[in-house]
C-alpha cells in the first residue's frame, strides 16, 4: 500500500448530490486518471449494488475491485449538514487490487470504529478543504 492512502485531489468536501447512487457515483469520478487504477471503465463496472454498504445510515463505503488496480485507493465526498437526512452525510469509494483484501479490510474496520465515535466525526466535520478532510481521514485509518 502507497504511504498516503488519501489524496487531497479525491477528496470533495462539498459534495451535491440528490441520491445516494449520484454521491457514489461522484465520488468514485475523483478516482478517474489515478495513476493506481489501470481502467477507469473496468473499476467503474465492478462497483454494483452489493458493493455499496451503509453505515449508521450517514455513512456509505462502497467498493470496485478489478485486475487493473495496482495499489488500494480511496476516494470520500461529504454532503452538507442540511442536505436530505435521506442521504449520506459521507461517502467512501475504495478501489481495491486482489491481492490487498487485508489492507482494505483493516480501513473500512478503521472507518466504522470511527462512525461510532462522535470526536471522530467531528474531525470529518471541521474538515473545511479537501487538504484538511484528507488529513482528518488519514489519522482515523491509522
Amino acid at each position: 500500500m502507497s504511504s498516503r492512502l488519501v489524496d487531497p485531489s479525491r477528496v470533495r468536501p462539498d459534495l451535491a448530490a440528490t441520491s445516494r447512487d449520484g454521491a457514489v457515483s461522484s465520488v468514485a469520478e475523483l478516482l478517474r486518471g489515478d495513476p493506481r487504477i489501470g481502467s477507469w471503465d473496468a473499476f467503474r463496472a465492478s462497483i454494483g449494488p452489493k458493493q455499496i454498504v451503509d453505515l449508521k445510515g450517514r455513512v456509505c463505503l462502497a467498493h470496485g475491485r478489478d485486475e487493473t488496480v495496482r495499489d488500494l485507493a480511496l476516494a470520500a465526498g461529504r454532503l452538507p449538514a442540511e442536505a436530505d437526512p435521506c442521504l449520506p452525510r459521507y461517502v467512501f469509494v475504495f478501489a481495491i487490487p486482489f491481492a490487498m483484501a487485508e489492507e482494505y479490510l483493516r480501513a473500512v474496520g478503521a472507518l466504522a470504529r470511527a462512525c461510532g465515535e462522535e470526536k471522530s466525526m467531528a474531525a470529518l466535520d471541521k474538515a473545511a478543504t479537501p487538504d484538511d478532510f484528507a488529513e482528518a481521514l488519514e489519522e482515523l485509518l491509522g
